[in-house]
């Protein structure tokens, strides 16, 4: 059954309307149908959420650029990481104009990253190639992530980071509920071999023994000096919103944004204990009546 639905999925991404893709999409990997009627688990709202949520500045903030002007109305442009190039157009990027190491990005879906720390030793047209591909590519369509349906697909290059000591850059993604902050998922090794790991953290700095999707990290990860700015910056962006995932960085004691996002994992990678999908569902208070666009 599964290997004949996944076929389904792909082979008709496009014309399934969005409750039958989605209801099918969860089934895939859950085995079961999402509860859209009463959902109390945090997965099977994240579902409701894309079917029926609609702000209408959610497509400005998960587009990778134009969330810039969001964080700086908020009051935190000094966070903004440095950007040398953006455009939909691939060939107007002139490699030769770059420093020696950057981050390629596209800025209308995720996934889509090419981490550059040496210029001289990066493979150019493959890369150019890569980023063509990208743009040609419509995130909404894999899982009905509404605020992805309409973004303008550009490749954006900014300032490369890297936390001195771990060799790589430390992710903190914080759950964050209509202004409140509840956990933080703590990301090491995106890009390393053995793959990405979260440890999750509450607000204390109390770990807490769940994970979801990826295996826990086993770093000693200490608690950040400026986590309690990290906390109000995640507050702040988050207000308004019944739930948002706001991703920063902390490099040499600065703080830095990285992105938010409305449906991480699009809602179908497993809590492990399982006990906290409904935790955090209980924390995520859908609308009583559906939003319109």
């Amino acid at each position: 059954m599964l290997p004949v639905l996944k076929k389904t999925l792909k082979s008709m991404s496009h014309a399934l309307p969005d409750r039958l893709y989605i209801n099918l999409f969860f089934r895939y990997f859950y085995g079961r149908f999402p509860n859209m009627k009463s959902p109390e688990t945090f997965d099977d709202k994240l579902q409701w959420y894309k079917l029926y949520y609609r702000n209408p500045l959610m497509p400005d903030l998960v587009d990778k650029y134009k969330v810039r002007e969001y964080v700086t109305e908020k009051g935190f442009g000094a966070i903004l990481n440095d950007i040398y190039f953006v455009s939909e157009d691939v060939d107007q990027l002139d490699p030769a104009s770059l420093p020696g190491s950057f981050i390629l990005k596209a800025t209308h879906g995720y996934n889509m990253n090419i981490i550059c720390k040496d210029r001289n030793s990066l493979d150019w047209n493959k890369c150019r190639l890569q980023m063509k591909k990208w743009l040609k590519s419509k995130h909404y369509y894999e899982g009905r992530e509404w605020a992805y349906k309409n973004i303008r697909p550009r490749i954006i290059c900014e300032k490369y980071l890297e936390n001195e000591g771990y060799g790589e850059l430390i992710d903190y993604k914080f759950y964050c509920y209509d202004g409140k902050a509840v956990v933080v998922w703590v990301c090491t090794g995106r890009f390393s071999e053995s793959g990405l790991k979260y440890k999750a953290f509450d607000m204390s700095w109390s770990h807490m023994p769940v994970s979801k999707g990826k295996p826990s990290s086993d770093l000693d990860i200490e608690k950040p000096d400026n986590f309690a700015e990290m906390q109000r910056i995640a507050c702040t962006l988050s207000e308004g919103f019944p739930f948002i995932r706001v991703d920063l960085y902390s490099v040499d004691n600065r703080i830095l944004f990285g992105e938010l996002t409305f449906y991480p994992d699009s809602g179908v990678a497993p809590f492990s204990p399982d006990h906290y999908n409904c935790y955090f569902g209980d924390l995520f208070r859908l609308p009583e009546r559906r939003t319109t666009s």
